[in-house]
């Protein structure tokens, strides 16, 4: 078997076994599909006996009582059936409506049946749905930020909506093909009893029939994969052309971005079609050989009924069962092209569900680790009463490239992000990063709340490696103003308690006048339940980052970290939150980063880095002194 082969079973021996919780109400669907397929027989019973019954009283004076059996079968399954006598023409009349009374109460009782077997599974499908969306959900927050930045958002979002709704309606649709399979069995095994000579030949179409399902259904699946591919194409032009409407408008793209969708939505077209045309051609196929059998039966059962093998009424309920068995069967053709959707769909949410979460593990590149379920970030140390030294041990990063190796078949490494760094913040101490773009400030803070694990050396908050704490407490205790800010879709109230879920509106409002908030926020129609829009586009870039800052105020953490928090913010008001933030950073191990020099001049310690590495550290004062680069940088700004 290779590889390709291997891949396939095991997708789909994966898929089989997440519906092992459901069993239950698919064993409970098969019972109720098994009503429905008994009742069919016995309208088919009831026709043929009808017509059997017809050639006796047909012209019959009734001289004699006359005596008509229902339900009487003969053979290895023999039973006796009900006997009716009839008198004169109008007993016979009168059973015929009785006949037909009880023949509707079959539809009626079938009827019930069908429904039962489609609400089974449909609720069996929309279970899965959210027990499915809640998993990949959950990977994604939980998993780590270097696993997410290789993955492109749109795709992401397909696998949660369009992958997951394709395996839902397959499940719903499971209820049609289970009612088919059950038909199937049921009507071959009484047609093997009736005549097994011309149920061989009715059995003998079969093997071509699964030839055509399987094989368009291989190229069914092939074309779905290209589908799902460029519905993801689309979620992640739509995202970036939302995200980015501003740019496209001010440049007049609107044309060319025009041209790249309606590209994008072209080859989704293409393999739509081509699918379609595969899935199109299985129906009149099964029909045809169905078609073919049937005939096939038809002239078989005549000449057994003019060799008195068949009665009349049995020949016509045998053809009548043929014809009836080979609709499920192109049910079946036409769900095997749903199932080979979802096995591409469920291939796609199964590599989204094995996204492992991050681990209080120590492991040089748990970015790339998918882990088991059971490590999750619960274990490791508890953080309490800190002191906040923070110690950088030789420190070294670098993004790793999973999907290029080298000839060991080991991920390739670009030059490090952050090389060999040693440095030591003591409690209370306020350290300033300053620094040319893309020196890797913002990394290096990024490692110290473990959003990425060091490649090499360590981390240290008062002696304990943040490798052996939990990820939960380690986090808790750093508070974080980033360089995006990013507000969600709530009330002002909601975003500056995000992180203080039991704060009182008291605290909340304390905060947002330490960030200098207040006084815009009461101006506001709703005050502090005003809603603020997604990503609080209702708010100016000003105000946004003044409610980040609350944000981080009302966390009240031990260690403070500061990405170009006043970044956003006019110089008046820069001017009124410096003493808020100096407030705040009091007693407190403090990190700032700002290209604002006039930001971190009262830092205890300054680090200048460039392509990673510490060039010069002291204060403001000293490394004016030294002339290096910290003075040019000065003096660029300065002057």
């Amino acid at each position: 078997m290779d590889k390709k082969t291997f891949t396939k079973n095991a997708t789909f021996t994966r898929f089989v076994r997440y519906h092992a919780p459901y069993t239950g109400s698919l064993l409970l669907a098969m019972a109720f599909a098994l009503v429905v397929a008994v009742c069919d027989l016995g309208a088919i019973q009831i026709l043929a006996d009808t017509v059997n019954t017809l050639e006796i009283v047909g012209g019959n004076p009734f001289d004699e009582t006359v005596s008509i059996w229902y339900f009487q079968r003969e053979g290895l399954f023999a039973f006796e059936g009900f006997e009716m006598s009839l008198v004169d023409a109008g007993d016979a009349l009168r059973a015929f409506l009785w006949l037909l009374g009880g023949l509707l109460i079959l539809v009626f009782i079938k009827g019930f049946f069908v429904y039962g077997n489609d609400y089974v599974m449909a609720r069996v499908g929309h279970k899965l749905s959210f027990r499915l969306r809640n998993a990949l959900y959950e990977r994604i927050v939980s998993a780590p930020l270097g696993v997410l930045r290789e993955e492109r958002t749109g795709d992401l979002m397909a696998r949660i909506t369009d992958d997951v709704r394709v395996w839902q309606n397959l499940v719903a649709a499971m209820a049609n093909i289970v009612r088919a399979v059950v038909l199937v069995s049921v009507f071959v095994s009484v047609m093997l009893i009736t005549s097994f000579k011309l149920t061989l030949f009715v059995l003998l179409i079969l093997p071509f029939l699964a030839y055509f399902i399987t094989s368009i259904g291989t190229r069914i699946r092939g074309a779905s994969v290209e589908i799902q591919q460029q519905n993801a194409n689309i979620y992640s032009q739509l995202k970036e052309t939302l995200a980015g409407i501003k740019i496209i408008k001010s440049f007049t793209a609107e044309q060319a971005e025009t041209e790249r969708f309606r590209a994008i939505n072209w080859n989704q077209y293409c393999s739509a079609i081509r699918r379609a045309r595969f899935a199109a051609l299985l129906p009149p196929t099964i029909e045809w050989l169905g078609a073919l059998g049937v005939a096939t039966v038809f002239g078989l059962g005549c000449w057994q009924v003019i060799i008195g093998q068949l009665s009349t009424g049995w020949f016509i309920g045998y053809v009548t069962m043929v014809s009836w068995m080979f609709k499920p069967i192109k049910t079946i053709g036409s769900v095997n092209s749903a199932l080979q959707q979802c096995i591409v769909s469920a291939k796609r949410i199964f590599y989204l569900l094995d996204f492992g979460p991050e681990t209080y593990k120590e492991n040089a590149e748990p970015q790339y680790n998918l882990r088991p379920e059971s490590e999750s970030t619960a274990g490791g140390i508890q953080l309490q009463n800190i002191h906040g030294t923070v110690t950088f041990q030789n420190v070294t990063f670098s993004y790793s490239r999973p999907l290029t190796t080298n000839s060991d078949n080991q991920p390739t490494r670009l030059k490090p992000v952050i090389d060999n760094i040693t440095f030591e913040a003591k409690p209370g101490e306020v350290v300033a990063l300053v620094g040319p773009s893309g020196s890797g400030k913002t990394t290096l803070l990024n490692l110290l709340l473990r959003f990425y694990e060091v490649s090499s050396g360590k981390i240290l908050i008062d002696n304990v490696s943040i490798s052996e704490v939990n990820l939960e407490s380690l986090r808790q205790s750093i508070a974080l103003v980033p360089q995006d800010t990013f507000l969600f879709d709530g009330t002002i109230m909601e975003n500056i308690g995000y992180g203080c879920p039991g704060a009182t509106d008291d605290a909340v409002i304390a905060a947002a006048k330490r960030a200098n908030a207040h006084e815009f926020i009461t101006k506001t129609p709703q005050g502090y339940i005003t809603p603020i829009g997604e990503a609080g586009m209702k708010l100016s870039g000003g105000e946004q980052q003044r409610i980040s800052i609350a944000r981080a105020l009302l966390k009240d953490a031990p260690i403070l970290v500061l990405d170009e928090a006043t970044s956003s913010l006019d110089t008046q008001s820069e001017a009124l939150i410096q003493e808020s933030l100096v407030n705040l950073m009091e007693g407190r191990t403090s990190f700032i980063i700002a290209h604002r020099l006039s930001t971190v001049v009262r830092a205890d310690k300054i680090l200048v880095i460039k392509d990673g590495e510490i060039l010069e550290t002291g204060t403001h004062e000293t490394l004016l002194a030294k002339g290096g680069l910290y003075q040019k940088l000065c003096e660029m700004q300065f002057s």
